[in-house]
């Protein structure tokens, strides 16, 4: 079994269709289809997996890991409050859970472990992140806390 890059994977070959897709055909394998399959056990490897691409994207500075996703549109990310051991982060129009109704789910796993991975690749320390709001909870914005150790 063969491992892609994050630059394999970046690479379109489509010509006609591009490589974007509607935000609604993420969702379903990310809401239902995933879920579907690992149950309980979804939201763990969702935040694993975030984390492993976070370790592999091309940032070196927090500013670049902001562009990214904002590029990767999962996101309008904010820096909230920023000290040497915790960074919180507020992502706006999440593309896991905005526009979702009030499920009393934080569902934004992927993000919560993208942002883990970056930060740990950015600073060259070990990373916790932890998603604290999230749209589909009933807030108007996702909110993740970072924690260094």
């Amino acid at each position: 079994m063969s491992m892609h890059s994050y630059t394999d994977l970046i690479n379109n070959s489509r010509t006609c269709l591009s490589s974007d897709i509607p935000l609604s055909t993420f969702r379903l394998l990310r809401l239902i289809g995933i879920k579907e399959i690992l149950g309980d056990s979804a939201g763990p490897t969702l935040y694993m997996t975030g984390k492993s691409v976070g370790k592999q994207i091309p940032v070196n500075t927090t500013e670049q890991f902001m562009d990214f996703i904002i590029d990767h549109r999962i996101g309008i990310p904010e820096i909230e409050n920023i000290d040497e051991n915790n960074i919180i982060v507020r992502v706006w129009e999440c593309m896991t859970c905005s526009g979702l109704p009030n499920t009393g789910e934080l569902l934004c796993h992927f993000e919560s472990g993208l942002i883990a991975g970056a930060a740990e690749n950015i600073t060259g320390r070990r990373a916790k992140c932890t998603q604290t709001k999230g749209i589909s909870h009933g807030d108007s914005y996702c909110q993740f806390e970072l924690f260094f150790f």
